[in-house]
């Protein structure tokens, strides 16, 4: 069953028609900022549910063309396999200089993929210079190549070419722009936008699991914004904003990764006194609430990890250009697996509020705390314990159960979104 009637039209269209000149640069509305082989591609059936769902589910490509993050099972667990693909080149798209632009203002510039090997044919969706990888389908002998990638499409003024809002497209581009980039090893992340979580890796191991936020399409008083959808695929750490503003929160330790988005620590209000006041923002980690950018925890692991800490790495080893970000889509069918139920779990019975992941923590420094079995959680005396902001910690089964349900095969998680497209839908029948 594929994952919503809209989409599969989509599809079939694309595979009908086929997608640079460079845009101007545009102002994002998301997060205010400041300062191959050339044989010709087989197409196949989509995944079905209960089949691994990979980040080209729904292409109608071949499974073993591109770059390993098309073709990688969205699967945590597999670290070996999930490490293997963070240190695969990536192909981005580098337009050069241009004259009269920064190179951060480069960082912003879009071009397009059309629908044709030809810049007057129909403009199917929109890549971000320098940061934005695309799967490489087919190099033409005209100088085009054929290439895929979910569309960052950004509200802006003038607004955008196409409001193809985080949709999977595939089109057309200058060959000669493709350029590809081999990631650092000291680094890379992995945003999952089922879970919610960041997965920080270095030098072959995940070494730490973060709560994140990513965007959640939201009404701004007068207009649904669906540019709030983060943009999923793959991406490299491009420029340090160090510090953005948005709806009056500040977000520091920010860096830019794909036109106005970032990832950033849990934004802040700053109280009269000085301080820093979370209150409105810190509890909704893990669910989706930013406006497009990547909200990340500022509590530290047990391994002393947070996104100061990412910020700090990035800045210190001038690694801007080289980190690998990988965002995985949440397609409607995939499934949070439920844990084992001999899974161990950690408390402080001296009157800990918090169940965690490991026997020691941040959050209960010199403690060793003590265990018991994920199946005892929903029992007493552990079933008043909320789960530890610094471990992430594993979901209760309840709430595993209910997003499960949302993401169910058949269902549609992102109704109100695919509404919002269907001006899309409508320019491509025109």
């Amino acid at each position: 069953m594929r994952i919503k009637s809209l989409f599969c039209l989509f599809t079939v269209f694309v595979l009908l028609l086929g997608c640079v000149p460079v845009s101007g640069e545009e102002e994002e509305i998301v997060e205010e900022v400041w300062l191959d082989d050339e044989e010709e591609p087989e197409e196949i059936p989509a995944e079905e549910p209960g089949d691994v769902f990979t980040p080209s589910h729904g292409s109608p490509y071949t499974k073993d063309i591109g770059s390993a993050y098309w073709t990688t099972p969205m699967d945590i667990t597999d670290e070996a396999a999930v490490w293997d693909m963070l240190m695969q080149p990536i192909t981005v798209v580098d337009l050069g200089k241009i004259k009269g632009k920064s190179r951060s203002q480069l960082t912003k510039t879009q071009t397009y993929l059309y629908s044709e090997p030809d810049e007057s044919s129909k403009i199917l969706g929109e890549v971000t210079n320098l940061s934005q990888g695309v799967r490489v389908i087919e190099h033409l002998d005209n100088g085009w190549s054929l290439v895929e990638c979910y569309s960052s499409s950004f509200f802006s003024k003038p607004a955008t070419k196409t409001e193809a809002w985080n949709l999977l497209v595939s089109g057309y581009l200058p060959t000669k722009y493709l350029k590809q980039v081999e990631p650092t090893k000291r680094l890379a992340l992995v945003i999952d936008k089922l879970t919610q979580r960041l997965y920080v890796f270095q030098e072959g191991k995940m070494i730490a699991t973060l709560l994140c936020s990513t965007g959640l399409v939201q009404w701004n008083g007068s207009k649904y914004q669906p540019y709030n959808e983060t943009r999923s695929g793959e991406f490299l750490l491009i420029n340090m904003t160090g510090q953005l503003t948005s709806d009056r929160l500040v977000c520091s330790y920010a860096i830019r990764f794909n036109g106005g988005d970032e990832v950033h620590e849990v934004p802040h209000q700053t109280n009269r006194d000085g301080s820093y006041n979370y209150k409105s923002t810190e509890p909704k980690l893990g669910t989706k609430c930013s406006h497009g950018c990547i909200r990340v925890q500022r509590l530290t692991t047990p391994e002393g990890i947070n996104m100061a800490w990412i910020y700090k790495l990035v800045n210190s080893e001038n690694l801007c250009g080289k980190v690998k970000v990988v965002i995985w889509e949440d397609w409607q069918g995939r499934q949070i697996p439920e844990p084992d139920p001999d899974a161990t779990l950690y408390w402080n019975p001296n009157g800990g509020s918090y169940y965690h992941s490991e026997d020691h923590c941040t959050n209960g420094k010199g403690i060793t705390f003590t265990p018991f079995s994920y199946a005892q959680l929903d029992e007493s005396p552990y079933s008043g314990l909320a789960p530890c902001p610094n471990c992430a910690p594993l979901r209760r089964l309840a709430e595993i159960r209910e997003i499960n349900e949302l993401y169910a095969p058949g269902g549609d998680h992102e109704e109100l979104l695919n509404s919002l497209r269907q001006h899309y839908w409508d320019y491509l029948n025109q």
